[in-house]
């Protein structure tokens, strides 16, 4: 029998899994119509060279297929790496986990990933110079709305349970 206050890892896992795939799907989509779309569709679509676009309908098909079960094992990832940290951060007040999981987030997950990408520090040196500064630019704030709606909710729900007396 778990002990008062104690969290289970599969309630936590499954908090970090709804947060992140939310966020991920409604901070993409609205990026995607408002900002980054002509990188993907259009005359010059830059990343239809390295991804999967809505413009090649046979391959977004792999994209429909496998977008949910790629998030929540991302999130269950992520909930894995910061499990171990549950009972520390649940001490914190809610601005000190917003700022923690932010930053965790943000600064590993997206600007010191060793992914070459558009915004990564990797990106910047690898992605060929078709990938201006302006691109790097362009796509930084989806990355850092989606981490910080995420830090926010999840910083929310990460609270030890008052123990039963």
């Amino acid at each position: 029998m778990p002990k008062p206050g104690h969290v289970p890892f599969i309630g936590f896992a499954v908090k970090v899994m709804i947060a992140h795939t939310v966020t991920y799907f409604v901070v993409g989509s609205l990026a995607y119509q408002l900002i980054t779309k002509p990188f993907y569709e259009g005359p010059d679509p830059l990343f239809a060279g390295f991804m999967r676009t809505p413009a090649d309908p046979a391959l977004w098909a792999h994209v429909m297929r496998w977008f949910l079960p790629a998030q929540l094992l991302r999130g269950l990832l992520m909930a894995a790496a910061l499990w171990p940290f549950h009972s520390t951060v649940a001490a914190w007040s809610w601005r000190r986990r917003f700022l923690a999981l932010a930053g965790l987030y943000f600064i590993f997950g997206y600007w010191a990933t060793a992914v070459a990408a558009p915004g990564t520090i990797e990106g910047l040196v690898y992605l060929r110079p078709e990938f201006t500064p302006r691109v790097h630019l362009i796509v930084q704030p989806e990355i850092l709305i989606q981490a910080h709606l995420w830090s926010a909710w999840l910083a929310a729900w990460i609270t030890p349970r008052p123990s039963h007396v």
